[in-house]
């Protein structure tokens, strides 16, 4: 019987300053979403977004249109595919309960 609980994968390796500063100034260029970036160095969202600010600010790039969120339904979604049905239908239960807007 499969486990009910998704399996957690280890946390990338932390990239060093200097790397994860040119891996932010090549995706801020490319339109890699914060959090992307923040998953991909193993530093913080809240570091890589300040330095993303920075280097958009530099290159006079508009302030970058939010993805993350899309990203954080995307994690959510491939973290629900490693559940089996009845768990699976439980969360729904309680994301449908906890945001319906009837109540």
């Amino acid at each position: 019987m499969p486990s009910s609980t998704a399996t957690a994968q280890p946390p990338p390796e932390k990239m060093t300053q200097e790397a994860a500063t040119e891996a932010v100034r090549t995706g801020v260029a490319d339109g890699t979403t914060v959090r992307r970036l923040a998953q991909l160095s193993g530093w913080s969202v809240g570091w890589v977004s300040e330095l993303a600010k920075d280097f958009r600010a530099e290159a006079g790039l508009p302030a970058q249109q939010s993805r993350d969120e899309l990203d954080a339904l995307q994690e959510c979604i491939d973290s629900l595919r490693g559940l089996d049905d009845a768990a699976r239908r439980r969360i729904l239960r309680y994301l449908n309960d906890r945001f319906d807007s009837t109540g």
